[in-house]
């Protein structure tokens, strides 16, 4: 009797934990909204001027320092963080800005939608966003395990001056050395390709935000999102940024890590913040983390052929917005870069 009620009890048990898996890693929302575009009004610019500035910021769901971290946060730290980046926004004055970590209706942010929220306090006129998470149950932090609890929709976006007229979600591998399960539940890493200004005079545009933990996974995802850059570079001014996980390659004790020289060996490819201007002085580059700053891991690089770059700028807001800073440049569009040429 006792062997047939542990039988049973083993089984109500494994029932429960199946049963909870796919209900915590299932999607929400259907997959066909998890690549969209966003018109907020229409008496914009037709198409990329000559100069235009661009800014990639990793703002952590606006969580300011607790970001990762198993902490009780308020309503008023969020509404405070969106209030603080839109000013940084109105005096920053980016035309163009990429985002990573930004959620767009997640328990943990009191389900505001921040990207709209943002686009419309700065008075953006065109969006797209791609989903990398959507799970109602996320393992992590670890502790305590209630804040496990709760739908999650985040991912990456970008707000422009300028009219969108594609906008594609590339999801990275993840690393092989997690387990099913752990990947099951474990966000989507992505590149965002989005195509601005319009057909006969367009800018592409790749957002990502790659692997945190492992480099192996890291270097593989750069060199997927090299083969789409190389795809393009030849005929069309393109920008790859975001959030790369990675410190610079100039930093002494990193030499090791492949995925920005990999970036970096690209015969079009060029940093807004090179090699002499890192050495010279790295502090003023750092990314990371935005009340120590301590590293770099955060980029924008370009197309030299058809872009170039005239100065870039790591911003320090007032207040703690996000755990990372954001990295501004500015580009002027060289003349063969208003060129038509048919995708």
């Amino acid at each position: 009797m006792f062997k047939k009620l542990l039988i049973i009890f083993s089984i109500l048990i494994l029932s429960f934990f199946v049963l909870f898996f796919f209900w915590g890693s299932a999607a929400v929302v259907p997959d066909t909204d998890y690549a969209k575009k966003t018109v907020f009004r229409v008496d914009a610019a037709y198409s990329v001027p000559d100069t235009f500035s661009l800014m990639t910021y990793n703002i952590g769901y606006l969580s300011g320092m607790t970001n990762n971290r198993p902490v009780e946060r308020s309503k008023t730290l969020f509404d405070n963080n969106l209030s603080a980046i839109n000013t940084l926004f109105k005096e920053g004055k980016a035309d163009v800005v990429l985002f990573q970590e930004i959620d767009f209706d997640s328990k943990r942010s009191f389900n505001t939608n921040q990207y709209k929220a943002i686009a419309q306090g700065v008075g953006y006129s065109y969006g797209a966003c791609v989903v990398n998470w959507d799970k109602r149950y996320v393992p992590f932090p670890y502790w305590p395990i209630k804040t496990h609890f709760g739908r999650i929709l985040s991912g990456q976006a970008l707000l422009s001056q300028y009219p969108i007229y594609s906008n594609e979600r590339l999801v990275l591998p993840k690393p092989q050395s997690n387990t099913f399960i752990y990947n099951a539940f474990y966000l989507d890493r992505l590149a965002q390709l989005v195509w601005i200004g319009n057909h006969e005079d367009s800018l592409l545009i790749i957002n990502v935000h790659f692997e945190a933990w492992d480099i192996k996974t890291r270097e593989k995802q750069a060199r997927i999102v090299l083969e789409i850059f190389d795809k393009y570079a030849e005929n069309y001014p393109v920008i790859l940024a975001g959030d790369f996980n990675c410190t610079s390659p100039y930093r002494q004790g990193f030499e090791n890590e492949k995925t920005i020289q990999l970036i970096l060996n690209h015969s079009h490819i060029s940093a807004v913040v090179d090699s002499v201007a890192y050495v010279n002085s790295p502090n003023s580059y750092y990314t990371f983390d935005s009340e120590s700053p301590r590293g770099k891991i955060d980029y924008i690089f370009y197309n030299h052929k058809y872009l170039t770059c005239v100065g870039a700028q790591v911003l320090h807001p007032q207040s703690f917005i996000s755990d990372h800073l954001p990295l501004q440049a500015f580009f002027i569009r060289r003349p063969d870069s208003l060129k038509a040429k048919n995708r």
